[in-house]
């Protein structure tokens, strides 16, 4: 397993701002620089504007979705770790995958496997 590389570059956006913060305060722990936006349009225009190591997207958020910001997220950092996060079970890793994301994390949000996810080596 990798280790995270400190001051790497997060971006965690989903509209229950507890989850942002719970998932916020975990990660820079592991002193990483992280941003939580609290719907999809401030996500694109933080993606559009910012490189980031790993985007945390929520699947269904107001005005742009987490599934919708994967094109551009790939265009803007062909490297990110994406990982879709989503509450509803119609989800799944696979139809995640299908769209363009690295991994899927399923509400409520286990911390142990945010680590597992990130620090895994690179997919692609």
């Amino acid at each position: 397993m990798n280790a995270f590389v400190p001051g790497q570059k997060v971006l965690i956006a989903d509209d229950e701002q507890d989850v942002c913060a719970c998932l916020k305060k975990y990660l820079e722990r592991r002193r990483l620089d992280v941003v939580c936006v609290y719907d999809g349009a401030e996500a694109r225009r933080l993606i559009e504007e910012k490189p980031f190591d790993y985007l945390l997207l929520d699947c269904s958020m107001p005005n742009v979705t987490g599934l919708e910001l994967i094109g551009l997220a790939r265009q803007r950092n062909p490297n990110a770790k994406i990982v879709l996060i989503s509450g509803y079970p119609s989800f799944s890793e696979e139809t995640v995958q299908q769209f363009g994301a690295d991994a899927f994390i399923h509400k409520p949000i286990q911390l142990a496997e945010i680590d597992q996810i990130l620090t895994k080596g690179d997919p692609r």
